[in-house]
């Protein structure tokens, strides 16, 4: 994982009271990240299309238990959500291309939410059928959880899924992510760093 000039802003980032880096701080970490193969980045205003696509599409949201998105109006207002979270946090989910093209694989990296009354950041990751069996869920997994753990060690990463869902189980996995089955729902979780109070 490499991320062109990100790293180089470790020695000056700038945190808020509680230790945690500030929101361009994170920005500055975050918004453009490349992996061997990937390129990580920040949600846009014309990504519309591309979020339809993936979360509209049947197959990707086999075990969604909300289904796929029913019209491209819901998938715009989940981008314009997940993009409010870049505004207040400087971290969110990011679109998944290769370097050689503009065109969307996918979405995933970690945003942070409210879970059982704490402060968490929920791992996502969700491809297109045809960007399926690369591994470039793990790849955009592994990315986001070293850099959450070296950036945001003081929020654990969750994720949630169904069981019958393997596919995201052994993604988790693969990211150092631990069955804890204290906390399944009616999702079974997977956390990193998560502590009893």
């Amino acid at each position: 994982m490499r991320n062109d000039d990100a790293h180089n802003h470790d020695l000056s980032i700038s945190t808020t009271n509680d230790g945690i880096p500030s929101r361009v701080a994170l920005a500055t970490i975050f918004s453009e990240v490349h992996t061997e193969r990937l390129i990580l980045r920040r949600l846009r205003d014309d990504d519309g299309p591309a979020m339809f696509a993936v979360h509209g599409d049947l197959e990707t949201n086999r075990y969604n238990p909300t289904g796929p998105d029913p019209d491209f109006a819901t998938s715009e207002e989940r981008l314009r959500l997940w993009r409010q979270n870049w505004e207040e946090y400087g971290i969110g989910y990011w679109a998944v291309t290769l370097p050689q093209t503009e065109d969307i694989l996918g979405f995933g990296g970690v945003r942070p939410l409210i879970w059982r009354d704490r402060d968490v950041l929920n791992l996502y990751y969700r491809f297109a059928p045809s960007a399926w069996g690369n591994g470039y869920a793990t790849e955009l997994a592994q990315t986001a959880v070293v850099l959450s753990r070296k950036h945001l060690p003081q929020w654990p990463v969750i994720v949630r899924t169904r069981a019958e869902n393997i596919a995201a189980i052994r993604t988790a996995e693969r990211s150092g992510l631990l069955r804890h089955p204290a906390l399944d729902t009616e999702h079974i979780v997977f956390t990193l760093g998560w502590t009893p109070y």
